[in-house]
């Protein structure tokens, strides 16, 4: 039964006959789904005719099921697409920097001959190697932070 606020409008000739098609279709697939011995390879052929029919109605009608209606709606959803690339792309590079810069005072901790300059001087090296990582982690986190505030 139509709804009050249902759209009424005269269908044309090619409109019920499709629809007719698709409801043809739904019966014949109540019935063979409905038969005992009916196999479930046909019961999915009856199904997959019955949604071409479907497909066929909508066409025939103008119905956009599941699809944009206009080519400004098309064009904003690959818009919209493209949007989301960059930013995922965007993102992925952040993450990425920011695991390299994590790893860099991971290593930093490691070494253990950051917190003082050793007196030994054979180590003095790798101080002076965890300064330039500390160093260049800051450089990558900063970078990864004003990168992850323009998202």
């Amino acid at each position: 039964m139509p709804t009050a606020d249902a759209t009424k409008r005269d269908y044309t000739a090619a409109e019920t006959q499709a629809y007719e098609r698709y409801i043809s279709a739904v019966a014949d697939h109540n019935i063979v789904c409905a038969r005992s011995g009916a196999t479930t390879r046909e019961k999915m052929d009856a199904a997959f005719v019955m949604d071409a029919r479907f497909r066929e109605f909508c066409e025939t009608a103008g119905l956009a099921i599941g699809q944009p209606r206009n080519p400004a709606d098309t064009a904003r959803i690959a818009s919209l697409e493209g949007e989301v690339e960059k930013i995922t792309n965007a993102a992925r590079k952040v993450a990425e920097a920011i695991r390299s810069g994590v790893s860099m005072l991971h290593g930093i901790e490691s070494i253990s001959v950051f917190q003082y300059l050793p007196a030994d001087e054979s180590l003095h090296d790798d101080h002076n190697a965890c300064c330039t990582l500390l160093d260049d982690a800051t450089t990558v986190l900063r970078v990864a932070l004003r990168e992850a505030s323009e998202l």
